[in-house]
């Protein structure tokens, strides 16, 4: 596998993520992830997506490979009274219906890979009194 088609693979999903970029007006989107706390509250909701890891296993004579990826959440919520958590539990809803095909069927990126699909825990930062709140969702891509 080269770094050209790994790259096809990880092309593939942020275009899926485009969805979630226009369904909550979602203000910056890169995949060079920033830090939240250099960011300014016009700059947020904020969504990255980075390369992650990156496992290679032998199944019979084929390898299987799983590529995979963080998707990382901010928002900001300038009225102390309100959870800021509240608007990013609509962003990280936006992106399991992203990559949600549906019942009894697989996502498969248009077909590039045999699945996609969040694997593991979504952690979530959210101060108590803070105006900001952070998830990073964990993806991993099986591929062909």
């Amino acid at each position: 596998m080269t770094a050209l088609v790994r790259e096809t693979y990880y092309r593939a999903l942020w275009a899926l993520l485009q969805g979630v970029v226009t369904s909550p007006a979602i203000a910056t989107y890169d995949r060079r992830l920033r830090a939240m706390e250099r960011m300014g509250d016009g700059e947020l909701p904020a969504l990255f997506m980075v390369v992650a890891k990156q496992v290679t296993e032998r199944k019979s004579a084929l390898p299987l490979r799983r590529l995979g990826a963080e998707i990382f959440l901010f928002v900001a919520n300038p009225d102390p009274k309100t959870a800021s958590d509240i608007a990013l539990n609509g962003m990280i809803d936006a992106v399991e219906a992203a990559l949600d095909p549906g019942a009894l069927a697989l996502q498969t990126l248009g077909g590039l890979v045999s699945h996609c699909w969040i694997e593991g825990d979504t952690e979530i930062f959210s101060a108590p009194n803070g105006t900001r709140a952070a998830a990073i969702v964990p993806v991993m891509m099986e591929v062909p």
